[in-house]
């Protein structure tokens, strides 16, 4: 079944925006949406076309390589969870078959001198990357733009919860973690699937928002609070937003984050970028006053943010975990 996403304009919590009678509206629907389904569309998010494009043409002249050379910068190569993940290298889907997908892992691009690189923080560090030197180069323009696109979101999201704007930007514990994965389904006839697999299997995402471009070829799939999926298109002009399992220790279980999947086109190769956002890795996800209703006590203990994020990233990933590479060998 398809079904069409909301759409919000996010627009007026651009960096700099002056304050504006939209700004509550706009909260307020972000409020209601991730209550009902926790996935909407966003316009007004100020990623350019063509730099998308370039990022996408990048990604394609990358995905193309042979696999040898894209293994010259394979993810088990970096101490800090950067770079090339293979076909069925990872199993978003902890109970099934491994992910029909291979993948690019990207952060910050941090120095020896980065504070967090000199506390040993583990996502901290530098990238690996493709030879081909346009690759950086497209890779910088659209990252800094959709981590614009996602900060407009974060301010409109504090908006909905009663905080200020900056809340979810300015927490204390270290800096933001903004991670760009680079994603290719092959098509499924030429993978050899075994029975239930997946381009990437039904999964709740991490830290507080993904921020998600495709290329319109299909694919996404989406769990309704009814436990029903639906097939989700997205406009050329739009990006997706859903919120990750951090949401709902914050707000109380009031935002939960959602199951989704994704089936791999027949005939077809699928591309897409998620940017995934978590807080500054020690900082402490707890209960927001705004989320307890008179009476109600938190249902979750705090969390540190980092913490939670290694131990779904060893979860999921055969380099990081040993027993799961060997569940897969056989």
């Amino acid at each position: 079944m398809s079904e069409t996403l909301p759409t919000v304009d996010v627009s007026s919590f651009a960096t700099g925006a002056p304050p504006s009678p939209e700004q509550d509206a706009v909260a307020a629907e972000i409020d209601r949406i991730c209550r009902e389904i926790g996935f909407f569309l966003i316009a007004g998010h100020g990623v350019q076309p063509e730099v998308k494009a370039e990022m996408f043409e990048a990604m394609h002249r990358f995905f193309a390589l042979p696999v040898e050379e894209k293994q010259k910068i394979a993810i088990g190569k970096s101490a800090n969870h950067r770079g090339y993940v293979g076909i069925a290298a990872e199993k978003s889907d902890e109970e099934g078959a491994a992910d029909l997908k291979e993948s690019l892992d990207t952060g910050g691009e941090h120095g020896p001198d980065h504070p967090e690189v000199q506390a040993g923080i583990p996502t901290f560090g530098p990238n690996q990357w493709p030879a081909d030197p346009a690759f950086r180069e497209a890779w910088e323009a659209y990252r800094a733009q959709a981590i614009e696109a996602a900060q407009r979101v974060q301010r409109a999201m504090a908006r909905a919860l009663a905080q200020h704007d900056e809340f979810l930007l300015d927490r204390p514990g270290g800096e933001v973690m903004y991670h760009l994965r680079l994603l290719h389904y092959p098509p499924q006839e030429t993978v050899q699937p075994g029975p239930d697999q997946l381009g990437c299997g039904a999964h709740t995402d991490y830290g507080t928002v993904t921020l998600l471009a495709d290329d319109g070829v299909g694919g996404l799939q989406v769990m309704k609070r009814d436990g029903s999926w639906i097939n989700v298109g997205i406009p050329d002009d739009l990006l997706v937003v859903n919120i990750g399992d951090l949401m709902a220790i914050w707000t109380n279980d009031r935002w939960v984050s959602n199951p989704h999947r994704v089936v791999n086109p027949p005939q077809t190769d699928r591309y897409s970028i998620p940017l995934f956002v978590t807080p500054p890795f020690h900082a402490e996800i707890s209960c927001l006053g705004s989320c307890l209703e008179p009476g109600e006590e938190a249902r979750y203990e705090p969390q540190e943010a980092g913490p939670y994020l290694m131990s779904r990233l060893n979860a999921t990933h055969t380099y990081r975990n040993p027993l799961l590479a060997a569940a897969e060998a056989v």
